[in-house]
């Protein structure tokens, strides 16, 4: 009966609460494509802020791993589509679908940004193909 009582009365391991840095580097990790758009980045140049930051803190912080993969994702996928509208203006409808596409990339990056810091940290934005997993 005791070694019943000592089995049950052990302390259960709860996950380690979430540090404010943990949280403050998922969140510029989510808000770095759009360092892009203030610099006049073309399609590719969206996905290098993502990728230094998660590069540097993905074995740190479990959360930079999560947000970065699903960030990244999102950017390759809106360069595809980007460079896929552009190549597209030869046809001439890439001449509507080219603006679009650039102006839903930067919305559904800054709805990204907005629910990272919101902590919504599973957020993955619409059309986004899976590279990384």
């Amino acid at each position: 009966m005791d070694e019943e009582q000592q089995i049950i009365q052990e302390p259960v391991q709860e996950p380690a609460p979430e540090k404010q840095s943990d949280k403050t580097q998922a969140i510029l990790t989510a808000v770095s494509p759009l360092v892009a758009v203030f610099f006049g980045g073309s399609a590719g140049v969206n996905i290098i802020p993502p990728l230094i930051c998660w590069l540097v803190w993905k074995d740190a912080n479990p959360l930079v791993d999560k947000v970065g993969k699903n960030i990244l994702n999102a950017q390759i996928s809106w360069a595809i589509y980007t460079v896929a509208a552009c190549l597209s203006c030869l046809i001439l409808i890439g001449f509507v679908l080219a603006p679009v596409v650039v102006i839903a990339w930067i919305v559904f990056s800054i709805i990204a940004a907005v629910k990272a810091a919101n902590g919504n940290y599973d957020y993955v934005a619409p059309f986004t193909i899976k590279f990384l997993k």
